[in-house]
């Protein structure tokens, strides 16, 4: 690794703590030096596996990259007071979004029958057993194995789910960043977050899977219900439907597998982005850090990701273009079949 997990701890105490700009400046670098690393490990796994899926003939409707935000850092660091900055294991993270629940059975088993010089060390099944919260995906930590010693022992972490469960956890993300909440972590409104429970107890129907233990009595109709009317007293739809961003970029071109740095503005409901090549990484990494050191965390969000291509980008995260076509698809279909089945009246 580029810094010790010492080091990298004490960088994380220090932006939590400090006082001191300069101390807190040298911090950052060590932590965006750090994060930056696990960029090359992201893209070797990720290609790795897509090439694995690709001979099963396993499709990948989404395969995504990203390295984790720094206010998620400082957020995760306070709601978990004793966790240590150096044993955070999700600072790099690719994702992969398959079909259906057929399709994400075969890939779980492809994947822990894979052979790999790379240690896996944890696996955390949120669909066999959801979390509290209704979100539904399986995740793997791996060790990143390397000769060089800057990506020797990195974390990475893994998370497969279907292309539903996928469009739930963006609609979660996409409120959470317009009402500035962290509804992922259980945290806002009491009223969106028994709406959104309850969409996955309805979604995991769909899937044929376990619904969340609190409505393991509930009757789909009683859910279907129960939905219905939070929506319409959440007016989700039409708000969902509502936000509309525009998308500005400095360097419209496009480039294979390049890296795109996210800027999401939500008082103007905008979105800049900046496009980097592979051969502009380190530029990429460092202007991340310093949009970081500028923004209103309350009222922007950065992020750097990588992606085939425009297309591709706003496909893997939807969330950072407010988008929720998916989910609110599926939830309409919800609405219109509790009305036609007679459960509620209009």
């Amino acid at each position: 690794m580029i810094h010790s997990r010492k080091k990298i701890s004490k960088a994380g105490e220090t932006i939590m703590s400090s006082k001191s700009i300069e101390d807190r400046n040298e911090a950052l670098q060590i932590i965006n030096d750090w994060r930056a690393s696990h960029i090359l490990p992201l893209l070797n796994r990720k290609n790795s596996l897509l090439r694995l899926m690709s001979k099963n003939n396993i499709e990948a409707i989404i395969a995504s990259q990203r390295l984790k935000r720094l206010s998620s850092i400082e957020y995760k660091l306070d709601l978990n007071p004793n966790m240590r900055l150096g044993g955070m294991q999700d600072i790099g993270g690719y994702r992969i979004v398959v079909k259906d629940v057929q399709s994400l059975s075969k890939l779980y088993k492809l994947i822990r029958g894979q052979r790999s010089n790379h240690k896996l060390d944890k696996i955390s099944d949120y669909i066999t057993i959801p979390k509290s919260s209704g979100y539904r995906s399986i995740h793997f930590i791996y060790t990143y194995c390397s000769k060089q010693q800057r990506y020797k022992d990195i974390k990475l972490e893994l998370q497969i789910r279907t292309r539903l469960q996928h469009s739930w956890a963006t609609a979660v993300e996409t409120v959470g960043l317009i009402t500035n909440t962290s509804l992922k972590s259980s945290q806002g409104s009491d009223r969106w977050l028994q709406f959104f429970k309850v969409v996955s107890s309805l979604f995991a129907i769909k899937e044929q899977l376990p619904k969340l233990d609190i409505h393991k009595d509930v009757s789909m109709k009683d859910l279907m219900i129960e939905c219905y009317h939070l929506c319409e007293e959440l007016n989700v739809i039409h708000t969902l439907e509502a936000i509309k961003v525009t998308i500005s970029s400095m360097n419209a071109k496009g480039f294979p597998d390049d890296y795109y740095l996210i800027n999401i503005d939500f008082d103007k409901l905008q979105v800049n982005l900046v496009v980097y090549k592979k051969t502009q990484l380190k530029y990429a990494t460092e202007d991340y850090l310093l949009m970081e050191k500028d923004i209103d965390s309350s009222q922007n969000a950065v992020v750097l990701v990588s992606a085939k291509n425009m297309r591709a980008l706003k496909k893997a995260y939807p969330s950072y273009f407010l988008d929720t076509t998916e989910f609110i698809k599926a939830l309409a279909g919800i609405q219109a079949n509790c009305y036609h089945r007679g459960y509620v009246a209009l």
